[in-house]
């Protein structure tokens, strides 16, 4: 079951082209990734608790349609792969029934006080973040997918 955030494009979103300046699709997927974060328990009084938070480790975006101002959008999350500390994260984005672009991520679970270090995420957390777990089947399917993007097995 994929997460579904939506929004729409907003009038100073557009460049001088008449579509979506290339940084807003960034803020909205940024935006539907907090969301999804959120949704599966990494959220605010989470951050204030344990004093952990998310980082973007890497991300990898296509641009396949240009959306206008007012447009519909929809970002569809699947969860692709998890460790116990870093998640890989599929985004969709969609208006109108088409695909407009497509975000892979990488984000790691970061405990920031003393310094900034990656750490295990929590056992209730992993099990809701499972419930977006495409199948590898599904992950086959898939259209646009970053080259070469995984998370890397090295010792933790």
């Amino acid at each position: 079951m994929s997460f579904h955030y939506r929004g729409k494009v907003k009038s100073d979103w557009i460049d001088y082209n008449g579509h979506m300046q290339d940084a807003y699709y960034g803020l909205v997927f940024s935006y539907a990734v907090d969301a999804f974060q959120d949704a599966v328990g990494f959220d605010a009084a989470y951050r204030q608790a344990t004093g952990c938070t998310i980082y973007l480790v890497e991300e990898h975006k296509y641009f396949v349609k240009e959306v206008k101002a007012g447009d519909p959008l929809e970002v569809h999350i699947d969860l692709l792969a998890v460790t116990k500390k870093l998640f890989h994260l599929h985004c969709r984005m969609v208006s109108d029934g088409r695909e407009v672009a497509v975000s892979e991520l990488i984000e790691m679970h970061v405990q920031q006080k003393p310094i900034p270090k990656g750490v295990t995420i929590p056992s209730t957390i992993l099990e809701k973040m499972k419930g977006f777990y495409l199948a590898p089947e599904a992950q086959e399917n898939i259209g646009l997918r970053s080259r070469a993007m995984s998370i890397i097995r090295r010792a933790e």
